[in-house]
């Protein structure tokens, strides 16, 4: 255990504490400040008596054995108000008893402590119970303040990839282009495009201005986030920026062509191909798209120190390494599945400059060097590959126009562009892009051919065979257990996913595939590998590469404060706006519990102090606003008792009091049991 891991768990202990902690002192110091009695001030419960305290004058400070919150205790102040029919019939037993004269439920008279917690006005207890909720908006100003000081790292809302059929997709994101502004946000960080793409109005649209990486020109693009088959957190099909250094515990994926030499070591950064220089992710993917077919040299800088400024991924200093990177062929199952509609077409693309319709599939395409179909004697239109040959053609023959013939007996000419950028193919459901001429379209599960000589032919497989679902099974990098990942197939369109996913995988991975063959159903395990006769290249050459992140730092004080009040009114307003949505537009599976937060306060930890503080700004603003619903027993619910008592001059009825404290409680139990049961995974979050 190293001594980053251990300084990175005692600043998770603390700052979770001391959310906490200032929480409860907003109530105990204006308890203490309007003249009321505080008998307990704990940091956690102390169920059972179990509690490290101390006891300084009249109050007993302490850390309790179970920590999820806090309490003072006030005296009179008790969540059970069959107390105070106790109170009224001491003071009718005793009418010389000592005290302040309050009013109970039904308008009688009795007599409590002056320091009591019910001797005070309401708008003083008004004062101490938000109290709490005040320090928390307070202190999630001073962290963040703290924050902006220090510098803290984010990552900008740059294009790495695009899912195909995506709204980002049909707009023409491609790699490199960075978002500017989202709304009124400027150089937003890829945390909050997330956070404004899932509570955006999805009738409405997000307003997004782009800089373009390919041309630097800037555009605005009005983007409908989509939620799939109207289920899960709405997205629009973005993956976030990378950098050039490779990650530090593995550099390269297990089985690559990166990893054939084995000479890329843990930060090192690519900084040219071919002995050009890269600058970006952008400039890497262009040079690796160019020459996908052809061994690489591929210079890294190792050893160096990190930037002073700018981006935290660069390097500077060290030596250079210069390493050959052989080509990466895909990985098949030798199954030719059969090509669904076209469901997307991209803005600006040949495609649309064809009027190619969407809904009917492609049955042929003719290019200058073949024809493509299902008929004999043509090659086969494989839809998984098609993409990658047709790359390989505008490489050759740019701006060469090919005819494609579809299911309505429609025939195009369309022609192609030259790709330089890399389409994302791992989300469930995600459609192939056929980049060169800007569509996208669905795969089916039903098989049109078998490659000779491929696992799916020494299998048994056969044309007409209906893919069920799949299994794939792979060693773990730690020499563990085999984990398995199931991928439903079957009515859901994962045939993409499922080979996108083999791609990343190590060489030793099976697949069960369960498929269907008349009214029979059958398994059959296959392992991938190459077509050693017909063999298409992957862009990707199994570079693991690290999340591009940048620093944001207050060049003065005042932009400190500035900075400071837009973050802790930006995490104010998205949490209402979250729970706005909850249970509609975010489901309930998206809440996160115990575990999430300790999870995430560990990883923010880890990226160091000025993170840290702005996920405490965060989850004290979190704090503020859940704990001012007007939920009984939070600090809401006892607000909204106290303004009936300040309109009607007395409490609430205490039967009923009581049953809403009862509600509330058993609401809070069971709220807490369904957090921790998704924070285990024993209720699947499907997002």
């Amino acid at each position: 255990m190293s001594v980053e891991f251990i300084w990175a768990i005692v600043q998770v202990a603390i700052g979770l504490g001391f959310v906490i902690f200032v929480h409860e002192l907003g109530h105990f110091a204006v308890a203490k400040m309007c003249g009321v009695q505080c008998d307990k001030f704990m940091i956690g419960f102390d169920i059972g008596g179990c509690k490290i305290s101390k006891k300084w004058g009249e109050t007993v400070y302490g850390i309790g054995i179970i920590p999820l919150g806090g309490y003072v205790k006030m005296l009179g102040q008790d969540d059970d108000p069959s107390k105070i029919a106790e109170q009224i019939e001491q003071s009718r037993l005793d009418p010389q008893l000592e005290g302040v004269e309050v009013t109970g439920p039904g308008g009688e008279k009795y007599k409590v402590d002056p320091r009591s917690y019910l001797a005070k006005s309401v708008p003083q207890r008004m004062a101490i119970i938000s109290a709490g909720v005040i320090m928390n908006i307070i202190f999630a100003f001073i962290f963040a303040v703290i924050a902006f000081g220090l510098g803290v790292p984010y990552v900008p809302s740059i294009v790495s990839q695009t899912v195909p059929g995506s709204p980002a997709w049909q707009a023409n994101l491609r790699t490199g282009d960075d978002i500017v502004e989202i709304g009124n946000v400027e150089d937003p960080s890829f945390s909050q495009l997330t956070g404004k793409v899932t509570l955006a109005d999805l009738e409405q649209g997000l307003p997004l201005v782009i800089q373009h990486g390919a041309s630097g020109t800037k555009s605005t693009v009005t983007l409908h986030p989509r939620q799939q088959d109207g289920k899960g957190l709405a997205k629009i099909g973005i993956v976030s920026p990378y950098s050039l250094q490779l990650i530090k515990e593995e550099p390269v994926r297990t089985g690559s062509a990166a990893a054939v030499e084995n000479g890329f070591e843990g930060g090192d950064e690519i900084i040219e191909i071919q002995g050009n220089p890269v600058e970006n992710y952008q400039e890497l993917i262009a040079a690796l798209v160019a020459q996908v077919d052809q061994p690489l040299e591929v210079t890294v800088r190792r050893d160096g120190t990190p930037a002073e400024s700018g981006n935290e991924n660069t390097i500077q200093g060290g030596k250079k390494v210069t390493l050959e990177v052989p080509p990466n062929p895909m990985r098949r199952l030798g199954l030719v599945m059969q090509m669904g509609p076209v469901i997307a077409t991209q803005q600006d693309s040949p495609a649309q400059a064809a009027k190619l319709p969407t809904g009917h599939s492609i049955v042929a395409i003719t290019t200058p060097t073949g024809r493509f179909s299902n008929a004999a004697g043509d090659q086969p239109l494989d839809p998984l590959s098609l993409p990658h040959l047709l790359r390989q053609l505008t490489k050759e023959n740019d701006g060469s126009t090919i005819e494609l013939s579809l299911s309505d007996s429609t025939n195009l000419a369309v022609k192609q562009r030259k790709v330089n950028w890399l389409d994302s193919d791992s989300t469930p459901g995600t459609p192939v892009a056929l980049s060169s001429l800007g569509i996208a379209y669905e795969v089916r599960n039903v098989v049109v051919s078998v490659t000779d000589n491929s696992p799916a032919q020494e299998a048994g497989l056969q044309a007409g065979d209906e893919l069920v679902a799949a299994e794939i099974s792979f060693p773990q990098a730690d020499g563990g257990k085999t984990k398995t990942l199931p991928i439903q197939l079957g009515d859901q369109a994962n045939f993409p996913m499922l080979i996108g996913t083999l791609q990343r995988l190590p060489i030793e991975t099976k697949v069960e595939l369960t498929y269907r063959r008349g009214e029979k159903e059958n398994q059959v395990i296959l392992q991938a590998k190459p077509d050693s006769e017909h063999p298409v290249y992957l862009v990707d050459r199994g570079f693991l590469l690290q999340t591009l992140q940048r620093v944001r730092e207050a060049k003065t004080v005042a932009g400190q404060f500035q900075l400071g009040w837009d973050r802790t009114a930006e995490s104010l307003m998205l949490v209402y706006r979250f729970l706005q949505k909850l249970g509609t537009q975010v489901p309930v599976t998206a809440l996160g519990g115990p575990e999430t937060i300790a999870k995430a306060a560990f990883y923010s930890a880890s990226e160091g102090t000025a993170a840290l503080l702005v996920f405490l700004t965060m989850l004290s603003a979190n704090l503020a606003v859940v704990n001012f619903l007007p939920i009984p027993i939070l600090d809401g619910g006892h607000m909204v008792f106290l303004a009936y008592e300040g309109i009607f001059r007395r409490p609430a009825n205490e039967k009923f009091v009581v049953a809403m404290h009862t509600i509330g409680f058993a609401f809070i139990i069971g709220l807490m049991l369904f957090l921790i049961a998704l924070d285990r995974g024993l209720i699947p979050r499907n997002l």
